[in-house]
């Protein structure tokens, strides 16, 4: 097996040297994400060089079948080329939740019919997916959602509302939860419904940010139809699908810079910054050498919860994160220290290095909320972990 991954490794660095464009080897601002929709832009030639180059190798998915457009490799493989891609420092192609969230629970529990119709189009970024779980009285308990869906031959219409769901203004399809039956137990009585959001009667409200970015919107729906073949498992049973793409969902977010977001080291910021030899600079030199160590942690465990996880539960996942997310929020405020004093402006005022920090930092607060909060990630890490009492 050595023998054999030596030689693929060798094979994905001769192949990355010959389609990965070099500004596609250099940290990627947000404004040059690419973003998979049924309306895809590219920021520059470069991008959709590396785009076209990735998809048709199938790596983009590279563990899926080569049939849903997968790049069929084993999981050793798909390890190796994820880790040359950060060696190199290349891009992510495209930023697809489809790809880290929905189309895993479509292999795990999609009809044959669901896998071909969706997971290619997933894997060739031609879908912008958005996630339609929380509610106003729905948030930390999910399973309290009261958008309903109600059977009518084979379509399910849909009334309520969705909250806090990232990029709805701009996605094609949503998935979502809904009530379609009234049970003693919550959990029960809850689908998980595939929704085109192209149609009328869905009101979707962007809700602004203190950062200054409305990457969050309201949904309201008003007798929307979807499709009964569009349900992924059976009726009433949407509460194990959606629990297991959270599972996903955070092991996504424990590796942030896999879906394009911004990552500037502090110890970089440390270096241009002006305030290098001011006192008390040794103790942030500190700090983040403290932080660097404990993200080369999260990433051994992240490696030991993708192994865990292909027998089905992973206690390392559960810890994944809480702990990642709040030492995402640790990086970013690191960076603000960099910078010295006049560190953090509002994204209005900022400019440059600055702008994507202020941006970075204030953003970073919502990653302990979204996949479940902080306060929710301990509970479950005190139940199913440590075994302590409810």
């Amino acid at each position: 097996m050595s023998n054999q991954l030596d030689s693929f490794t060798a094979e994905v660095d001769a192949w990355i040297e010959e389609n990965c464009p070099k500004s596609m080897k250099t940290p990627m601002p947000v404004s040059e994400q690419v973003w998979a929709s049924s309306e895809i832009k590219f920021p520059n030639p470069d991008s959709k060089t590396w785009f076209d180059a990735m998809v048709s190798r199938g790596w983009c998915t590279p563990e899926w079948p080569v049939e849903y457009g997968g790049g069929g490799l084993s999981f050793e493989e798909a390890k190796v080329l994820r880790g040359r891609l950060k060696f190199f420092g290349c891009r992510p192609a495209q930023i697809n939740f489809g790809i880290s969230m929905l189309g895993p629970v479509i292999l795990e529990f999609g009809t044959d019919a669901q896998k071909k119709e969706f997971l290619p189009k997933i894997s060739r970024g031609e879908i912008w997916w958005c996630q339609g779980f929380s509610e106003p009285g729905a948030g930390s308990d999910l399973a309290n959602v009261s958008t309903s869906a109600e059977l009518r031959g084979n379509e399910y219409i849909i009334n309520g509302s969705k909250i806090w769901t990232s990029e709805a203004n701009k996605a094609d399809w949503m998935y979502c939860l809904a009530r379609t039956a009234k049970t003693k137990k919550k959990q029960a009585g809850i689908s998980f419904i595939l929704l085109n959001l192209n149609q009328p009667n869905i009101d979707i409200k962007p809700i602004k940010l203190l950062s200054g970015q409305s990457p969050f919107c309201q949904v309201f729906f008003d007798d929307v139809a979807a499709s009964e073949s569009h349900r992924i498992a059976n009726e009433n049973d949407g509460w194990k699908v959606a629990k297991r793409l959270l599972e996903f969902e955070r092991t996504m977010m424990a590796d942030l810079g896999s879906e394009g977001a911004v990552d500037i080291e502090p110890i970089k910021t440390y270096k241009k910054s002006n305030a290098l030899n001011a006192p008390g600079q040794h103790k942030l030199h500190k700090r983040i050498s403290k932080h660097e160590m404990r993200n080369h942690l999260i990433d051994l465990t992240m490696a030991r919860a993708g192994v865990e996880s292909k027998s089905g539960f992973s206690p390392a996942a559960l810890t994944l994160k809480y702990v990642s997310t709040e030492e995402t929020q640790v990086r970013w405020e690191l960076n603000v220290s960099s910078l010295g004093a006049g560190g953090l402006e509002t994204v209005e005022t900022s400019v440059g290095l600055k702008q994507e920090i202020s941006k970075s930092f204030f953003y970073s607060k919502a990653y302990t909320i979204a996949g479940g909060s902080s306060e929710v990630q301990l509970n479950i890490i005190s139940k199913h972990i440590l075994g302590l009492p409810s």
